[in-house]
């Protein structure tokens, strides 16, 4: 298991919900335990995470891009099997993709194309794979939304020059005129927006987002490293807008055609151990839980729940320092 619980003394075993039961009756509250899906991440952290992260989702099955239309992959439809489009209101059917077809890029809600969250001409417009076809930051978007984004960077926008009703153009976040648009994402879906940045910025960590477009208004020269407006600014997105069901179901669908998950969706909190508030600190996968322990009837025994270490004794329940809580 992953979370480094002791056994002070025993002869018999106190499972998980006789020790729940006791933290209820004494401390008042309950704990759920939580399932660690990246064990290997434990004692590490910082820039440390984000590499043993990069080695875990790295290599994976590179898909046709044909199978990035939602009809085929499945991964980006409602629960009414139309289209999920993050940049529009737009009702599409599976079979309204424009198919590289001539269609106005003036006309919304006529088709809808294959959209990368991070541009293509950020790392040189060529066809690199895998990140090319990689269907964690490939998404459907409205052909005339996805025209007016262009490969503006993500970020907020002050004065607006256009919008749909969800998304927005204009200047804010990286400038106020001349070459400096950003694209705005509606406020339910910029969390998803971050947390595939976050996931890109691992996966191709040895990258060079910079090689063209506007790359540079994101990361640092030459690298997949955020620069500090970006980063603020993403860190913000993530915190205000928590993993929703949608982006469960999307990682979940995703990690079926391609092999790797998103690990942001997965465990949010990695990305404050990266790049927030926590990235001194190591990381503890699964530190909300409760494992199985081995006690003595009076015996006392040690465990860690959200965070912090309790010790548990007869009716009482003391903090790792000593002093009686309860």
């Amino acid at each position: 298991m992953c979370s480094p619980f002791l056994t002070l003394s025993g002869k018999q075993t106190l499972m998980r919900k006789q020790i729940l039961l006791a933290i209820v009756l004494l401390f008042g509250f309950y704990a759920q335990a939580e399932e660690c899906l990246y064990p290997e991440l434990n004692g590490l952290k910082g820039e440390e995470i984000r590499t043993a992260l990069y080695n875990r989702i790295k290599d994976h099955t590179i898909l046709e891009y044909t199978n990035l239309i939602p009809r085929y992959s499945g991964v980006d439809l409602r629960a009414n099997n139309k289209v999920w489009d993050m940049y529009s209101n737009c009702e599409f059917t599976k079979t309204a993709n424009c198919n590289n077809s001539n269609y106005d890029t003036d006309v919304e809600c006529e088709c809808y194309n294959r959209e990368h969250a991070l541009p293509v001409s950020w790392w040189g417009s060529d066809k690199t794979e895998p990140m090319y076809t990689d269907l964690h930051h490939v998404i459907p978007t409205d052909n005339a939304t996805n025209s007016q984004r262009s490969a503006w960077p993500l970020g907020e926008v002050t004065n607006v020059e256009w919008e749909n009703g969800l998304s927005k153009l204009g200047y804010g976040t990286f400038g106020t005129s001349g070459n400096n648009k950003t694209f705005e994402p509606a406020d339910e879906y910029k969390g998803d927006f971050a947390r595939i940045y976050f996931y890109m910025a691992t996966c191709y960590k040895d990258k060079n987002f910079t090689a063209g477009g506007k790359g540079y208004k994101v990361f640092n020269s030459n690298t997949a490293n955020f620069n500090s407006t970006a980063l603020n600014l993403y860190l913000k997105w993530h915190r205000n807008d928590p993993v929703s069901q949608k982006e469960i179901d999307r990682n979940n669908g995703v990690a079926k055609k391609q092999g790797n998950r998103n690990p942001f969706v997965d465990a949010p909190e990695l990305v404050e151990y990266i790049w927030g508030n926590k990235k001194t600190s190591v990381y503890n996968c699964g530190a909300e839980g409760i494992e199985d322990v081995e006690v003595e009837t009076h015996a006392a025994t040690k465990i860690l729940m959200d965070g912090h270490i309790y010790i548990i004794r007869e009716d009482k329940i003391y903090t790792i320092q000593g002093a009686r809580v309860r």
